[in-house]
């Protein structure tokens, strides 16, 4: 059943609908400089059709019917024959099959205990699976009815760090494989139908209920509904940040390596708990304006020339058009906007000085510095941990907040933080 999509659900979508804008772009642009190639125009085209379909499904409102349509387009995505939709029941600790096609579609009620073949391996450990070799794997499900696998790939729906469902395809055709650009655009698509899936799940909460005692809805009701709203909110981030690891893995790496090393910074500052969170939600899409971005330029070895670098600078303000209409509970868009600024005015796109930086985009800045010099790079040596702390340290009330600074020296030269890449 299609539904009004209500106020927070148009903001979601207004937002998918400024990334698809700047997916499109970035696809023009990157064949304007020669990256022409076959690969990376199924790339941007898998992009595209991954935006179109989570802004269809955001439509649905009936988690049943979602569920059929997800699983439906996921094979269509990567033209297979056999797919599943399972989710979990917390009171028997294991997955129910609930939609399936092909083969799957007679096992509809079947249960796979936590651990227990690949999807039970998914449900375990909150991470993707694929194995094109199933039929002589160790691990698979000891139930033959599982036996016509020959390869197999799952993703959990993970939301506020617990599984909620496991979604995937498989091959029963020999020599039928899941290549990495599969599992890729898999992962992303599974961030986007976890999106649509909590969105779902808060229509139903939020529909007019008849309570005793005058209609009023709950304390508990408003809460969960509150919760829900806010899962939905990470679910975007997800999926966004799934969006820019297939075009540049990258820099999808660096935004979780960025995240990490802010949140701890932020710990160590003593901020509020919904400070880190609003960081971490941040972090996690603070390049996201960089699909704007040529590949030709993020993977440019050697100096970029002045309109190169003046491209590149452009994504805070991209990253910030895309996420601005979302009502976050924390300002994601305006720390991702203010992430290069620099206290001395220096930094871009705004110029701004010292305290009109918002001091979690401040710190987002020291973290963002410290692991683009520490990490590797496909265009550049890595510069290592030492000179990027050298770096903030010399810098320390110029560039960068004094204070922010010093818990993250702090981090590294008293408490050992270390990237485990």
């Amino acid at each position: 059943m299609r539904g009004h999509k209500g106020k927070n659900g148009n903001q979601l979508i207004h937002g998918l609908v400024k990334l698809r804008q700047l997916i499109n772009v970035s696809k023009l642009s990157d064949i304007k400089h020669g990256w022409s190639d076959t690969k990376l125009r199924a790339h941007y085209d898998s992009l595209l059709i991954l935006c179109d379909t989570v802004i269809d499904l955001m439509g649905f409102l009936d988690v049943e019917e979602l569920m059929e349509i997800i699983i439906t387009r996921a094979a269509g995505l990567l033209q297979a024959k056999d797919g599943f939709f399972y989710l979990y029941n917390a009171d028997a600790d294991a997955l129910e099959l609930r939609k399936g096609i092909g083969f799957h579609q007679a096992h509809i009620g079947y249960h796979v205990p936590k651990g227990v073949g690949l999807t039970g391996a998914v449900l375990k450990t909150g991470k993707p699976l694929s194995r094109n070799d199933y039929r002589t794997w160790e691990g698979r499900h000891p139930d033959s009815r599982w036996d016509p696998i020959c390869a197999i790939t799952a993703l959990p729906l993970v939301v506020e760090g617990e599984v909620m469902g496991v979604i995937g395809l498989a091959h029963t055709e020999p020599g039928k494989r899941f290549s990495k650009r599969d599992s890729a655009l898999l992962t992303c698509f599974a961030a986007m139908a976890t999106l649509a899936m909590v969105k779902a799940k808060l229509s139903a909460r939020t529909q007019p209920k008849s309570i005793a005692g005058g209609g009023m809805v709950p304390e508990q009701e408003l809460q969960r509904v509150k919760d829900q709203f806010k899962e939905m909110l990470v679910a975007t981030v997800n999926a966004l940040s799934a969006t820019l690891e297939l075009k540049d893995p990258y820099t999808a790496a660096h935004q979780r390596w960025v995240t990490r090393l802010a949140c701890v910074i932020a710990t160590e500052m003593g901020l509020t708990k919904e400070q880190i969170e609003g960081i971490r939600m941040a972090g996690l899409v603070h390049d996201i304006g960089k699909m704007h971005v040529p590949l030709e330029f993020l993977n440019k070895p050697g100096k970029l020339s002045t309109i190169e670098y003046d491209t590149i600078k452009i994504h805070p303000q991209s990253g910030y058009d895309i996420l601005k209409e979302i009502q976050f509970p924390w300002p994601v868009a305006q720390i991702v906007l203010q992430h290069h600024e620099r206290m001395d005015g220096s930094g871009y796109p705004r110029g701004l000085t010292g305290d009109e930086i918002l001091l979690e985009a401040r710190l987002v800045a020291v973290a963002d510095v410290v692991e683009s010099m520490a990490s590797p790079r496909p265009y550049r040596d890595v510069f290592g941990v030492s000179v990027a702390l050298e770096e903030i340290s010399r810098h320390k009330n110029i560039l960068y907040d004094a204070e922010v600074v010093n818990a993250c020296l702090r981090l590294f030269e008293e408490q050992r933080f270390q990237f485990d890449y």
